[in-house]
C-alpha cells in the first residue's frame, strides 16, 4: 500500500470516541466482553495470518478504559492469557479513521511512534479495520500487527477487510443468540405466570371463597372419584353431612358478619379434625360435608363425634355455636345421588331429634 497514512487524531478526540456512551452501550450489548476464547473468532485471526503473514492478529473490542481481545493469534505472555490492554494503543487512532488505518512503519510518523505498545511489545507495523455496527457504532477493529516494517499490500488489506466483516457477522449472530434467549426467558415466564394464574383460577373455582374449604363443584367431583376408587379397590367410604344449629338466629341477633366469622372458625375446626385424605368442603350457606375415604360406618361415627365435641367446647367461637350431623357409608350398588341423599336425611334426623347431635342413616333406606 503506497497511500500515506492519515493524521494521527488528536487525544480529546480519541477520548470522546472511548467515552460515547451510545458506542459503550453498543459494545456491552454484544456480551462479547470478558468472554472466553471462541472458534468462531480464533479461525478468523489464523485465516488473517496465514493470508497477510501477519504474525500477530486479533479482534479488539474497546472498552471505556481497556482493549479486550476477543480474539489474539500470535501474541505472547502474559497478554496471550490476559487478553486485555490498558494505556493508548492503535486500535484507539482506528476508533476515529473514517476507514483502515494502515501503517508500514509506525517508527517513521510522528504521533504514532509515541504509542506505548511501539516500545512496550515491539510493534512496527499496523493495520486496523473498523467493526462498526450497522447503527454506525465502533465496536474495535479487526487488527494484524507485525514487528518488523512491513509494506501492506493491497490484498492484504482486501483480506482484513472481508475477514473484518466475517467477524461483525460473528457478533450480530451472538447478539442474535443473546435476543433469541431472552425472549426465550421472558416466554417461559409468561408461560409460568399463566400457569400461575390457571392454578389460581382453577382454585378458585374450587375453593369457597369465605372459608377457603373446597365448594360444593369441588365437594361433587371429589365425590366421583372416591366412587371410583370404591368401584376399583372395594374399600369403604363414608360421608358426613354436618349443619350449623340456629345459624339464622345468630345473624339476626349478631350480624352477618358475626355469622361468617362463625363459618371461617367452624370450618378451621373441621379441618383440623380431618385427616389429610379426608375432604372437607362447605356446600351450603351454613352446611358443610366431609367425604371420608377408606373409612366404614364405627370409624365415621367417630369422627363425626370428634368434630361436634371440638365445635361445641371451641370457646374462642365469635358466637358460641353447635352443629348436627348425619352419617352414611356406602352401600353396594349406591350411586352419589342416593349416597347423598341418606347421609342429608340423616342430618335433618339429628336436627328434628333435638340438634347438637349425630345420626347414622339406615342402611338401604332414610332415615
Amino acid at each position: 500500500m503506497h497511500t500515506p497514512p492519515p493524521p494521527p487524531a488528536d487525544e480529546a478526540r480519541i477520548a470522546t470516541a472511548l467515552a460515547d456512551p451510545q458506542r459503550l452501550a453498543a459494545l456491552h450489548a454484544t456480551g462479547l466482553l470478558d468472554t472466553p476464547a471462541e472458534e468462531s473468532f480464533d479461525r478468523l485471526t489464523r485465516l488473517a495470518a496465514k493470508l497477510t503473514g501477519a504474525p500477530v492478529t486479533f479482534v479488539s473490542l474497546l472498552d471505556a478504559e481497556r482493549d479486550f481481545y476477543k480474539s489474539a493469534y500470535g501474541f505472547g505472555e502474559p497478554l496471550a492469557s490476559a487478553r486485555e490492554l490498558h494505556g493508548r494503543t492503535f486500535c484507539h487512532y482506528s476508533l476515529v479513521s473514517d476507514g483502515a488505518l494502515v501503517l508500514d512503519d509506525v517508527t517513521q510518523l510522528p504521533v504514532f511512534r509515541d504509542v506505548p505498545t511501539v516500545k512496550s511489545l515491539g510493534i512496527r507495523a499496523y493495520a486496523g479495520i473498523p467493526l462498526r455496527t450497522e447503527q454506525g457504532d465502533m465496536l474495535g477493529s479487526f487488527c494484524a500487527v507485525d514487528f518488523k516494517p512491513k509494506r501492506w499490500t493491497e490484498q492484504d488489506i482486501e483480506v482484513l477487510v472481508e475477514l473484518a466483516h466475517c467477524a461483525m457477522r460473528e457478533v450480530r449472530l451472538r447478539k442474535a443468540l443473546q435476543d433469541a434467549e431472552a425472549l426465550n426467558q421472558q416466554l417461559v415466564a409468561q408461560i409460568q405466570r399463566v400457569d400461575e394464574l390457571n392454578l389460581r383460577l382453577s382454585e378458585m373455582a374450587n375453593t369457597d371463597a369465605l372459608t377457603g374449604l373446597n365448594n360444593r363443584r369441588m365437594f361433587d367431583h371429589s365425590l366421583q372419584l372416591e366412587l371410583a376408587i370404591v368401584e376399583r379397590r372395594k374399600t369403604p367410604l363414608s360421608l358426613l353431612m354436618l349443619d350449623v344449629d340456629h345459624f339464622k338466629q345468630i345473624n339476626d341477633n349478631h350480624g352477618h358478619e358475626v355469622g361468617d366469622t362463625v363459618l371461617v372458625a367452624i370450618a378451621q375446626v373441621l379441618g383440623g379434625c380431618a385427616r389429610v385424605i379426608d375432604i372437607v368442603a362447605r356446600v351450603g350457606g351454613e352446611e358443610f360435608a366431609v367425604i371420608l375415604p377408606n373409612t366404614d360406618t364405627e370409624g365415621a361415627l367417630e369422627v363425626a363425634e370428634r368434630m361436634r365435641t371440638a365445635v361445641g367446647q371451641a370457646t374462642w367461637l365469635a358466637q358460641p355455636a353447635t352443629i348436627s350431623i348425619g352419617v352414611a357409608t356406602l352401600q353396594p350398588a349406591e350411586d352419589a345421588s342416593g349416597f347423598y341423599s341418606r347421609a342429608d336425611a340423616a342430618l335433618y334426623a339429628a336436627k328434628a331429634a333435638g340438634r347438637n347431635r349425630v345420626e347414622l342413616a339406615p342402611a338401604g333406606g332414610s332415615a
